[in-house]
């Protein structure tokens, strides 16, 4: 199946993806509405959860200390918040990949100043073939092939394969969607000691740490995730 490409040039002489203003200058946005990205300020240092600027950055948050993630840690660029939250639902559902350019090159320019030791692979969540197939593309390789190209480390589209279709994460909580992943994914051949798994979304961190335990027990000593975004807890 040929996969759309993130094309730079449709950023040219168009409008704001969200006010429709011109010119779309960073990222598929005007100026103003790029302002208004929700950045991620404050956060936890593992799970990277958003939460209140007064708690020391260096203090995981009491999920983690309690039941620390397979994962090592999260670099996310924004909170799940809009405009992000039209941006990434219009990437997936209403076909823009283009969208993901302006994106990657933000995600970029942060892991570069946060990643103290960059991995040696980058492993997309992969979508089962049939959920692929019918969307037309998979949005976390899209990304993780703008990240590679950015950073200069190489993509592994066929590392990891979902080998079981599952429920949509969105229609389920917390304790369910561990329970729906069990036992969906497979590592296919060797997997060096760093590598970070890349993702639009994090939200209750299940794929991310069922996929993390699987590339661990598959040779990873370390393991960080690299997402767009990170949703706050309900």
């Amino acid at each position: 199946m040929k996969k759309p490409k993130v094309d730079f040039s449709l950023f040219f002489n168009q409008a704001c993806f969200l006010c429709r203003a011109y010119p779309a200058v960073t990222g598929g946005l005007c100026e103003g509405c790029h302002g208004d990205l929700p950045w991620l300020i404050s956060f936890c240092p593992r799970c990277a959860e958003p939460r209140p600027s007064h708690i020391p950055q260096d203090q995981p948050c009491g999920r983690c200390q309690k039941t620390p993630p397979h994962y090592d840690r999260v670099i996310a660029a924004f909170g799940y918040a809009f405009p992000l939250s039209q941006m990434i639902p219009g990437i997936k559902y209403h076909r823009r990949p283009a969208l993901i350019g302006g994106l990657a090159a933000t995600l970029s320019h942060l892991i570069e100043e946060r990643s103290e030791h960059p991995p040696q692979l980058l492993l997309p969540v992969p979508m089962h073939p049939w959920q692929e197939m019918s969307r037309g593309f998979n949005q976390s390789a899209l990304l993780a092939a703008e990240l590679g190209k950015r950073l200069g480390i190489p993509v592994a589209h066929n590392r990891i394969k979902k080998v079981r279709r599952t429920i949509h994460q969105a229609d389920l909580d917390r304790r369910s969607r561990a329970t729906n992943l069990r036992g969906s994914f497979r590592v296919i051949g060797s997997i060096p000691e760093r590598v970070a798994i890349v993702d639009d979304i994090l939200t209750t961190g299940a794929t991310a740490n069922e996929l993390a335990k699987c590339v661990k027990k598959a040779g990873a000593k370390e393991v960080e995730i690299w997402v767009l975004a990170r949703t706050a807890s309900n």
